[in-house]
């Protein structure tokens, strides 16, 4: 889905064999002055910022980074945002979190 015919730069790392383990991961923080301390992690996942066990998910859309989740919990607890399974996108070319509004307000704990 790369805009005007280029090579997504995820993609290009991949080709170029730059990391030993082509994966990625993520860090979602805000903290409480609002900053962000969130991170993207390329080649794996930094054991700072997870609890054992880490998982890792297959792709199931290659086009979108597509992922097929049974369930998200908050907390460790379910609160609704996948009912029956749903299909996550990892878009790292977007700083939006994107979605049913009444779900992404619940996330977000708005």
């Amino acid at each position: 889905m790369a805009a005007q015919g280029m090579v997504p730069i995820f993609d290009n790392i991949m080709l170029q064999k730059r990391l030993d383990h082509n994966a990625f991961s993520f860090y979602f923080d805000k903290g409480p002055d609002g900053s962000s301390g969130s991170r993207l992690i390329l080649g794996g996942a930094d054991p700072n910022y997870y609890h054992e066990p880490l998982v890792m998910f297959p792709i199931s859309d290659q086009y979108y980074w597509a992922v097929k989740a049974t369930n998200i919990l908050l907390d460790g607890k379910d609160i609704g945002l996948c009912p029956g399974g749903c299909t996550l996108v990892a878009d790292t070319g977007t700083t939006l979190l994107t979605g049913p509004s009444d779900k992404i307000e619940l996330l977000l704990g708005k």
